[in-house]
């Protein structure tokens, strides 16, 4: 099957976490063949959210599997791939706004020093996911906001720079012989000259989020009309 015509939900809450027997259940009764999972570490720093957590993500897996779903792992986490401590003494790594940095999402992606930073805790993010086939790390605000506004990044749009960012990290991919892929998001009505990695394939994020029947994937949340089902006793 064509990776962007798999059905997908994307699980990225806490909250809906939790509530994973009916969101597994859910989705293989509405059509979806793979759930997205949001990762449960700091992703490099090895510290854990608890030993809560990783008991339950454990049992949603499990559960997605005796639904015969797939997993894998992303979501909006783009702007974990630059830690967010280097902004004391290494502003220029971060977005521009209004003619500050700032370190509250994404980053400057036509800094080559950023890049290189993205692209050395890329490295060890796919490293210790070798066995991983998909990966969907995606801006913080989607593609379209939320980027740098420096006098160089000004020549790109947005979106292009979340290409220009997730290219970064496909080409790391390539370089660990992973045959894996990356989705990238795509606006409405948006084109980009710039050309995508082979490793890279696109999902559609319209204004207001992505439709299932519409789009091939959704988000967890109040406007699925989520599972009405009784919880656990």
């Amino acid at each position: 099957m064509n990776l962007s015509e798999q059905k997908r939900l994307f699980i990225g809450e806490v909250e809906f976490e939790r509530d994973s027997d009916r969101w597994i259940p859910w989705a293989k009764e509405h059509g979806f063949t793979t759930i997205i999972l949001y990762p449960v570490d700091e992703l490099f720093t090895l510290e854990r959210m608890g030993d809560h957590v990783t008991g339950r993500r454990r049992k949603l897996i499990e559960l997605a599997h005796q639904y015969q779903l797939k997993i894998e792992e992303g979501g909006f986490c783009l702007s974990r791939f630059l830690p967010r401590r280097l902004y004391m003494n290494n502003r220029e790594l971060f977005r521009m706004v209004e003619g500050r940095r700032v370190a509250d999402i994404n980053f400057c992606p036509t800094n080559p020093d950023t890049l290189e930073i993205v692209a050395a805790q890329a490295r060890r993010f796919f490293q210790r996911r070798s066995d991983q086939q998909v990966f969907h790390l995606w801006p913080d605000k989607g593609p379209h906001e939320g980027w740098c506004s420096c006098p160089t990044c000004r020549a790109f749009t947005p979106y292009e720079q979340s290409l220009i960012a997730i290219n970064a990290l496909a080409a790391i991919l390539l370089d660990t012989g992973s045959t894996a892929h990356l989705s990238y998001l795509v606006p409405d009505n948006t084109e980009s000259t710039i050309r995508c990695r082979p490793n890279m394939f696109p999902l559609p994020y319209p204004t207001g989020g992505p439709i299932p029947d519409r789009d091939g994937w959704a988000i967890a949340g109040p406007r699925l009309l989520s599972p009405n089902l009784p919880g656990p006793s």
